[in-house]
């Protein structure tokens, strides 16, 4: 992937400029467009106390939710490839336990609609995998089956555990080698080691300390890998430049891993909701209250994190957007500014340079 910067989408790093001018601590604007990187900026910092650490083009990211469809997602594609399950499969033929929620199939869980809660409740906490696999289980019914969107980090984290059930390997060296390595994205990892946790923006919003660098922000990811586990909601860090490649090769239709029919697949709509609520694909968002395309093209898909990051892509004309911020760690003094607008507004700038 080549490197071209040019001044045409400068209007959208002007916004992102003013919105860290306006307190979110610092970002990174990666814009990809027909096979080229034609933006790549940061601004502010990676951590602001004690002390203040530059932000850089290289910064790590706690993905949170990007996790989904990056590295759940990606996974669930490959199995789809391969015949190993389909949309319609029942849960329970990979996860018996779910014989207790009759009913929920694997495309319930990747357009939130199984009709179980977002989640539980896991700080300071230790569980395993089949522990919460349990607990997602035996958690209260929140609506029937395919009756209603629900975002429910238990479906990814159930979906995570449909992964591991098949392939008998951990999610993330299940991700590493089959998708991450072959695309390039040698810094896309869970736990970032020594090596790379230095590099990591903060991710809560007290003191940016060495030693909580590269921890994962949402509770139950890090209750998982508390216990040696890995969870299929969140816990994913990675940089724009890797999120750069893994977007061009979606756009390019999943070139040296997929087949263009399974990206496809994986980015349209495949609820059985109708409406904005149906409009999930293979956990990627398309169009429901979720979505932040702005103006850009209603088959564009993409996600969000909970953390500041975001990403979205436009098939039609070779456009990616990644957005990557640590909103969580505000300024002590400063009143927190939602980084939800300014995705939107991106998003719309982007579609007037593009036409």
């Amino acid at each position: 992937m080549s490197f071209l910067q040019t001044n045409r989408f400068q209007p959208a790093a002007e916004l992102v400029a003013e919105a860290v001018a306006k307190g979110v601590p610092g970002a990174v604007l990666l814009i990809v467009h027909q096979g080229k990187v034609v933006l790549r900026q940061c601004w502010g910092y990676a951590g602001l106390r004690p002390e203040k650490r530059p932000m850089t083009c290289e910064t790590l990211f706690d993905l949170a939710s990007l996790t989904k469809p990056i590295a759940t997602g990606s996974a669930l594609a490959l199995l789809l490839e391969a015949r190993q399950l389909t949309l319609d499969d029942p849960v329970e033929r990979f996860l018996p336990e779910f014989s207790q929620r009759p009913g929920i199939t694997i495309r319930h869980l990747v357009t939130h609609c199984a009709g179980i809660p977002a989640g539980g409740a896991y700080a300071n906490r230790y569980v395993t995998l089949p522990e919460i696999v349990g607990e997602i289980v035996r958690s209260r019914k929140a609506a029937g089956v395919g009756e209603k969107f629900i975002y429910s980090d238990y479906s990814a984290i159930a979906l995570g555990a449909v992964v591991e059930a098949i392939v008998g390997q951990r999610l993330d060296l299940f991700c590493r080698e089959r998708v991450f390595l072959p695309w390039a994205m040698t810094e896309t990892t869970y736990r970032p080691g020594v090596h790379l946790a230095p590099r990591c923006a903060a991710t809560i919003s007290g003191d940016d300390l060495p030693g909580r660098r590269g921890k994962v922000h949402d509770p139950t990811a890090a209750a998982l890998e508390g216990a040696g586990c890995v969870s299929g909601n969140a816990g994913l860090f990675s940089t724009a430049d890797d999120l750069g490649r893994f977007a061009q090769r979606m756009l390019e239709g999943g070139r040296g891993i997929y087949r263009p029919e399974t990206v496809r697949l994986m980015t349209t709509p495949q609820s059985p909701l109708p409406g904005p609520e149906g409009q999930r694909g293979v956990l990627w968002d398309i169009g429901s209250a979720y979505a932040i395309r702005g103006a850009l093209s209603e088959a564009s898909y993409g996600h969000t994190g909970f953390t500041g990051t975001s990403i979205w892509l436009v098939p039609s004309s070779g456009t990616a957007i990644i957005l990557l911020t640590n909103a969580v760690h505000i300024a002590e003094s400063s009143t927190k500014v939602s980084v939800i607008p300014l995705r939107r507004a991106v998003s719309t700038m982007v579609a007037k340079m593009i036409g």
